[in-house]
C-alpha cells in the first residue's frame, strides 16, 4: 500500500537527514526479550514520533524482565534494535531538534522538540509534528481531482525516576487532521478529525520481583457523519472513548528462570454509530446509536534463559464481549537458539492478543474510513512462525522466515454493493494468515550495502497476509546504501507490491462467486506498486544535516485504496538542526 499522508519524523530519519532524538531520551529501565524477530511487515504507515538512533547491542547476561504492550502492525515498519540493557548511553549535549522540509507542488514536513526540563532524574519533553500535501491526479473514474491532507500533532513527554522505586512516566498528545473524502466523479467533501491519546505508567522492582502498570486513554471523533448521497444530509459524526489497563509482573529466581504473569483489559464505547445488513440483493445502512465493546487477558508464563537459547511456555486466557462474545484460551510458545554469531533460528505458537480496532488506530492506518461506523474486537485463535538467519559470512547473510494462522473478525476493507464503494467500508472476515519470504544482504566495509526481499502470500476473499490491507500476493524490495565519504549517505531502491485487490461483497449473486450462504464477492484490482525512490544526506556539522528524498519516480499510478489515488512523483528536500 502506498503512503496516503507522509510522516516526516520518520521521512528524515529514513535519509539519515537528522539524529536529532538521542539515546539521553531512553535512559531508563529496558525491557529486552532475546525472542528473534526476522519478518519486516507490510501494512498501512502509521504517524511516528521522531525516531531514535541507538548503539548495537552489547553482549550481557540480562536480568530478564517482561511486559507485553499491544502495537498495532503498520505498513512501514522502522526496525530500530533495542538498547543494551545496562549499557552505557552518551549524554546527548543537544536538547532540541528541528527537521523541515519542502517539495513541489506542495509536500511539506515539520518536526520539531524541546526537553524543557532535562535533569538525571527528571524529563519533560514538547514536541511537534505537522505533514501536509496537496495534489492533482486522475481517479479510477479518468476525471483529475484535487487530493488534500494536512496533519497537524502536538505533545508532551515526561519521565521522572525514584531511585531505588522505579520510574514514572506520561504522554499527552493532540492530533488534528484535515482532509478531503473524494467521490466518483468528484472532489468529495471536507472532513477533519480530532484525536486526544493521554497515558501514565510506572515500572520498578523490588528484589527479584520486578512490575509495570499503565493507564491509556484516547478521544477520536470526526466534524462530518456518513455522507447519505445527493440530496440528503449527512448524519450525525462519530464520536468514540477507548481506554486500555496493563498490568505485569515477574519473579526471577535465578538470571535464568522466571515466572510472571501479564493482565490487560480494555474498552471503547462510540455513540452516533451506523452498521450494515442485507437488504435483498444490496446493502442498507441501518443506525444503531450507543456501541460499546471490550475485553479482558491474562497471560500467566514460564521462561528459561540460556546462553545460547530461551524459551517461554505460557498461555493466554480472554474474554470479550459486545462483538464476539466468549471465553478462549490461545497458547503463548516461544523458542529460540543461536549458534555463535553465524545462525540463529526461532519459532512460536501464539494466539489471543484481542484487538479493540478503535477508530483512531483505524484512522491512523487509513484516513479515508467511515466516519459514523464502529466495529467490534478481532483475536488471533492460532498463529505459527518461523525462521532463521545465516551469516553474515564475508558480509553476506540470509534470512527466511514463514508462518500461518486464523484470525477471527479481521477487519479488511469491503466494496459494499449498494453503497458508494468510496464510503470506507470495512468488513470483518475470518481470516486464514498466510506469509513466507526471504531476504538477502551484504555489506561491504562501510562504503556499500545491499539488500534484497521477496514476501509473498496466497490471495482469496478469507485468505492471505493479515497485515497487508492492500491484499498484495508478491512484495519484491531492493535497495542501495553507498557511503562514499563518512559525511555523504546514498540511497536507490525499488519496491514492487504485486496483485493489490479490494473486494466487492453482496448478498446475492448478481454474477459474482458465491462464498457462503448469502455473500458473495468479486476481486477488483486497485493496481500495482512500483515505486522508485531514491534519498541523499549530507552531514555539515554535527548539529547540521542537508537532505532530500525523492518517491515514485517513475510517476507510475495505483489506488491507495480503492479511488484513492497515489502521488505522483513527491518527496521532501530540507534540513536537521539540532541545538
Amino acid at each position: 500500500m502506498a503512503k496516503t499522508a507522509y510522516n516526516m519524523a520518520a521521512l528524515i530519519a529514513a535519509i539519515s537527514l537528522s539524529h536529532t532524538a538521542t539515546a539521553d531520551d531512553l535512559t531508563k529501565e529496558i525491557t529486552v526479550e532475546k525472542d528473534i524477530v526476522l519478518q519486516e511487515r507490510e501494512a498501512q504507515k502509521l504517524l511516528l514520533l521522531p525516531q531514535f538512533n541507538l548503539p548495537a547491542i552489547e553482549t550481557k547476561n540480562l536480568k530478564w524482565t517482561y511486559r507485553g504492550i499491544d502495537a498495532p502492525v503498520t505498513h512501514d515498519i522502522t526496525l530500530l534494535p533495542p538498547a543494551a540493557y545496562e549499557a552505557t548511553m552518551e549524554k546527548s549535549p543537544y536538547r532540541g531538534y528541528l527537521d523541515a522540509g519542502y517539495f513541489p507542488l506542495l509536500e511539506i514536513g515539520v518536526s520539531a522538540g524541546y526537553r524543557i526540563v532535562d535533569k538525571e532524574a527528571t524529563r519533560l519533553g514538547a514536541w511537534l509534528q505537522y505533514n501536509g500535501s496537496s495534489y492533482k491526479r486522475n481517479n479510477r473514474a479518468g476525471d483529475k481531482i484535487d487530493m488534500r491532507d494536512h496533519t497537524a500533532t502536538i505533545g508532551m513527554n515526561l519521565s521522572h525516576s525514584i531511585d531505588g522505586a522505579g520510574t514514572l512516566d506520561a504522554h499527552l498528545s493532540y492530533r488534528l487532521a484535515s482532509f478531503n473524502f473524494p467521490i466518483i466523479p468528484g472532489d468529495g467533501v471536507s472532513q477533519a478529525s480530532n484525536t486526544i491519546l493521554a497515558g501514565i505508567g510506572w515500572h520498578g522492582a523490588a528484589g527479584n520481583f520486578s512490575y509495570n502498570a499503565a493507564v491509556d486513554y484516547g478521544f477520536f471523533n470526526f466534524t462530518e457523519g456518513h455522507d447519505r448521497g445527493v440530496g440528503s444530509s449527512s448524519l450525525k459524526p462519530l464520536t468514540e472513548n477507548h481506554a486500555k489497563i496493563n498490568l505485569g509482573g515477574a519473579y526471577g529466581f535465578d538470571n535464568r528462570n522466571f515466572v510472571g504473569a501479564d493482565i490487560n483489559t480494555a474498552f471503547a464505547g462510540a455513540s452516533n454509530t451506523i452498521t450494515t445488513a442485507a437488504g435483498g440483493s444490496t446493502f442498507v445502512i441501518e443506525p444503531r446509536g450507543n456501541y460499546s465493546h471490550g475485553y479482558v487477558a491474562v497471560t500467566p508464563y514460564y521462561r528459561h534463559a540460556g546462553t545460547s537459547y530461551s524459551i517461554k511456555l505460557g498461555l493466554q486466557l480472554y474474554d470479550t464481549w459486545g462483538g464476539d462474545n466468549g471465553f478462549r484460551i490461545a497458547p503463548d510458545l516461544r523458542a529460540d537458539w543461536r549458534s555463535g554469531d553465524k545462525f540463529a533460528i526461532y519459532a512460536r505458537f501464539t494466539g489471543g492478543n484481542p484487538s479493540l480496532n478503535d477508530l483512531s488506530s483505524l484512522f491512523t492506518a487509513n484516513h479515508y474510513i467511515n466516519p459514523s461506523l464502529a466495529y467490534g474486537d478481532s483475536h488471533t485463535r492460532w498463529n505459527v512462525d518461523a525462521g532463521f538467519i545465516i551469516g553474515p559470512f564475508a558480509g553476506a547473510s540470509i534470512e527466511v522466515h514463514g508462518g500461518g494462522g486464523k484470525v477471527n473478525n479481521l477487519l479488511m476493507p469491503a466494496l459494499l454493493n449498494g453503497q458508494d464503494y468510496l464510503a470506507g467500508f470495512y468488513q470483518p472476515v475470518d481470516f486464514s494468515d498466510y506469509h513466507y519470504g526471504g531476504a538477502f544482504n551484504y555489506r561491504y566495509r562501510d562504503l556499500f550495502a545491499i539488500r534484497v526481499s521477496y514476501d509473498g502470500a496466497p490471495q482469496d476473499y478469507d485468505k492471505g497476509n493479515a497485515a497487508w490491507l492492500d491484499r498484495a500476493k508478491h512484495v519484491v524490495e531492493a535497495k542501495v546504501t553507498v557511503n562514499p565519504v563518512k559525511a555523504l549517505d546514498l540511497e536507490l531502491g525499488y519496491r514492487l507490491r504485486s496483485g493489490r485487490s479490494a473486494y466487492e461483497i453482496s448478498p446475492s449473486g448478481l454474477g459474482v462467486a458465491q462464498f457462503s450462504e448469502n455473500l458473495y464477492t468479486r476481486r477488483v484490482k486497485l493496481g500495482d506498486v512500483n515505486n522508485l525512490h531514491l534519498g541523499a544526506a549530507y552531514q555539515i556539522t554535527p548539529a547540521f544535516t542537508v537532505g532530500v528524498r525523492v518517491e515514485n519516480l517513475l510517476n507510475e499510478k495505483w489506488d491507495t485504496f480503492y479511488g484513492i489515488p497515489s502521488k505522483g512523483v513527491s518527496g521532501l528536500a530540507g534540513i536537521g538542526y539540532k541545538f
